[in-house]
């Protein structure tokens, strides 16, 4: 009647059918007998909330949790301290064989994990549930569950961004970074030499895969957004050399460069140390024919042949757009409007739109 094909549940051991099946680590389970499987305390109950989906839930020694057990029982840190022999059910030929073989070693909890349901993070694989944040307050773990875009690492341990600031690791690895020889290593023959530093985490980054930026290396999953919210939120938002900004060594993005006010932060800094004169000319200036500026966008040098001036400030063509954050369409000093309030500029149309041209 219902096509047949069913499993048994891994809770009530009846049949299964695939309509009512929720499949969490390979195994089957009723929708209704997907439940917290967490003690609470009292002699003999458990938690038993009942769970929306597998992401929603956590497992540890074949048994599942809702996030609050998990996170309350520290099976995070269990999981991470327990050490898998070889033999193990997980990391057997027969299992291995049914998915195609070619599994590696989990980074966290050492069991064999497949190609289709690996994160590869920093040249090493991991179950997406080991794939969490692994800083502790009060001897709990945060164990939030990271996308690779939001993962940070410091000392061979994964943080999500927002535990990397608040932890101080940044601050860590920039002392490490300082105490580290900038000679070349024995990895770095094996590509061919060439690699430098990641400005961010002090690892080599090879030229394959470098992110160029004001003179400095990156890995792409570095190059991101440093601002921090009120709340103590990490933008963390991956950037590209042309969308990016730098202030004290730290990187923004154009939407944080603006609401976090590091344009103004910056031009006090232009300005603090020449005594109201403006900016002064670099000795290299000369190779030029001199009289380079700095761009007031990007705060490179702009030379006269790429120069465009308006309401006397300078700017490279590429960087003389619509502040608009959706817009950012190219202008020329005919078509641009000058909003003096908030020192901003805008194309004709979003100008308008804003109701700028009312103030």
């Amino acid at each position: 009647m219902l096509g047949g094909g069913g499993n048994k549940c891994t809770i009530c051991t009846k049949t299964c059918y695939p309509a009512e099946t929720i499949s969490f680590e390979k195994k089957p389970y009723h929708v209704d007998c997907f439940r917290c499987q967490g003690e609470t305390g009292e002699e003999g109950k458990t938690c038993n909330k009942k769970m929306e989906g597998p992401s929603k839930a956590s497992a540890y020694d074949d048994k599942i949790y809702c996030k609050q057990c998990f996170q309350k029982g520290g099976f995070a840190q269990k999981q991470r301290n327990v050490k898998w022999t070889k033999g193990a059910s997980s990391g057997s030929a027969s299992t291995s064989s049914k998915f195609g073989g070619g599994g590696t070693k989990c980074k966290v909890c050492d069991k064999t994990v497949f190609q289709a349901e690996a994160v590869s993070y920093e040249k090493q694989s991991y179950h997406a549930e080991c794939f969490t944040c692994t800083h502790e307050t009060d001897g709990v773990a945060c164990a939030r569950k990271m996308k690779v875009s939001d993962a940070k690492i410091f000392d061979e341990k994964l943080y999500c961004s927002k535990c990397f600031e608040s932890g101080g690791y940044r601050s860590k690895q920039a002392k490490v970074k300082k105490t580290t020889s900038t000679t070349s290593n024995a990895l770095s023959s094996r590509f061919g030499g060439g690699g430098t530093k990641c400005e961010v985490c002090a690892k080599t980054v090879y030229a394959a895969e470098t992110v160029a930026y004001e003179k400095k290396a990156y890995h792409p999953q570095c190059f991101t957004c440093t601002h921090v919210t009120e709340a103590g939120v990490t933008c963390a938002k991956k950037l590209t050399p042309s969308g990016a900004k730098i202030l004290e060594a730290k990187l923004y993005c154009d939407k944080c460069w603006e609401s976090g006010g590091y344009r103004q932060k910056q031009s006090k800094l232009r300005t603090g140390g020449s005594g109201g004169g403006g900016a002064t000319t670099d000795s290299r200036f000369s190779k030029f024919g001199g009289g380079g500026n700095k761009c007031e966008r990007c705060d490179k040098t702009v030379y006269p042949a790429e120069t465009i001036q308006y309401e006397k400030k300078f700017f490279h063509q590429a960087c003389f757009t619509c502040e608009e954050e959706t817009c950012q369409k190219k202008l020329t000093p005919s078509s641009a409007e000058y909003n003096k309030k908030n020192d901003s500029i805008h194309c004709k149309a979003c100008f308008q739109a804003k109701g700028l041209h009312l103030a």
